[in-house]
Formats: C-alpha cells, structure tokens, sequence
C-alpha cells in the first residue's frame, strides 16, 4: 500500500476505467489530491486518494461524501460527485471525486502578497466570503471543523475573492461548541491574513474589533453566532 510518502502518480496515467491524471494538486495527512480528466468527454474533476487501506479509510470516506452532498447548496463547498477504487501498483486505494476548483491555498496567496500578508480591505472582503458560506453550513446544523488557512482555496476573479472550503473534520456530532470554534477559526484567518501579532494592531479599527486580541470569549460576547458576524461585516461604518 502507498504510504504518506506519495502515490507518484504520473500525467497522463489511466486512473479507473473513466479518467486520466492530469497533475497533483497537494497532499496532506489523509491523502493526496491530483487533477484527473474524463477520458470520454474531458471534463477535469479532482480526486482524493486515501493513504489508509479501504477497510480503514471507508467510514471517513462516506463521512465526507454525505456531507458534501448534504451542502452542495453552499457556493463554498466543492461538489461531491462519486466514489471509487483505483488501484495503483497492485492496491486498491479508495478515493472521493469532486468538482476541481482552480484555486491556491490560502497560506501561499497571502505569502505571496506585498509584506507577505492581505491588504486590510482585501482580508475582510475574504472573511465576509468564509463567513457567508460557513453561516449557510450552520444553517442546516452542520459545522466544518478544521477552518484554517491551508484549508482555503482562493481565486481572485476581478474586485471578487472566490473561495473553496475543503476537508471537514469529524469532530463528533453537530452541536453550538463546534459551530462556534468555527467562528473563532474564521476570526483567526483574518488575523493571520493581516500579519498575525506583528501586524494585526496596525491593520484597522474594524479589524482589531473584529480578532479581540484572539480572545476566543471576547470573540464570542461581540458575536454570538456567525450570522451576528456577517451582520457586522455588512453594516460596520468606515470612519470618513
């Protein structure tokens, strides 16, 4: 079995009986993530493949798959498609197929920003986006839990900041304590889109309100879900 070392798949390998790799596109603890392409018709897709045995990866495979499809309302949330097993040098690897998003980590977008962090509009028009996505996500009971910024596919597209929100995690059953540590990751991305303690001081009334010092209660009092959130994001005055 491939071990988190890499499955090493090449462009242009025959990937199941439908589609082709293109490219990788990342990995992580779980698995690695490659641009596949429907050999009958073209169309590009992503694919997850799992490094745990499908014995082992099963449960969280269809964790993932019901919640995907759960949210596919939500523009925030990649479209789940199918599962299906792959073998690769002999093994069978299960693996999760979604719609491909041309996007980049977070993370690398703001490193490769002027000062290596967002412009302070820039980052609060990025967590209104989050936020919007996460509040209909919680409309429905639902949490993510693990918001972070390698999480977060963004693709600029004019005045715009389209955004992609990937890998939930299996915190247990849905309940007010995980939605709000939602709440106070997406805070978090803000602050450390704008520099994190070196910077965040500097970045703006609105913004040092909005982080509280990271102080996840203080965060909690301002805002006490993320409707209350997106609310202030659309109604907070500049000062003139």
């Amino acid at each position: 079995m491939p071990t988190r070392r890499g499955f090493d798949l090449t462009p242009g390998r025959v990937f199941g009986d439908r589609y082709s790799v293109v490219q990788k596109l990342g990995a992580g603890s779980e698995g690695e993530v490659y641009q596949i392409k429907e050999r009958s018709t073209g169309v590009h897709r992503a694919a997850k493949l799992y490094f745990q045995a499908p014995v082992d990866a099963d449960k969280q495979v269809v964790w993932s798959a019901r919640k995907l499809d759960k949210l596919q309302h939500c523009p925030i949330v990649l479209h789940y498609h199918h599962t299906m097993r792959v073998d690769v040098r002999g093994q069978s690897v299960l693996c999760l197929i979604s719609d491909l998003f041309d996007g980049v980590r977070l993370e690398d977008f703001t490193y490769e920003q002027r000062g290596r962090r967002l412009h302070p509009f820039m980052a609060l028009t990025l967590l209104h986006s989050l936020v919007r996505g996460l509040e209909k996500i919680h409309a429905v009971g639902e949490y993510h839990g693990d918001v972070h910024t390698q999480n977060i596919l963004v693709q600029p597209t004019g005045i715009h900041l389209n955004i992609r929100l990937l890998d939930f995690y299996d915190r247990g059953r849905p309940s007010k304590r995980l939605r709000n540590n939602d709440l106070v990751d997406a805070v978090r991305v803000l602050y450390q889109c704008v520099g994190g303690r070196k910077h965040y001081a500097r970045a703006g009334d609105h913004i040092r309100y909005i982080c509280a010092g990271m102080q996840a209660s203080l965060i909690l009092h301002r805002f006490p879900d993320i409707s209350a959130l997106r609310n202030h994001l659309e109604s907070f005055e500049w000062p003139t």
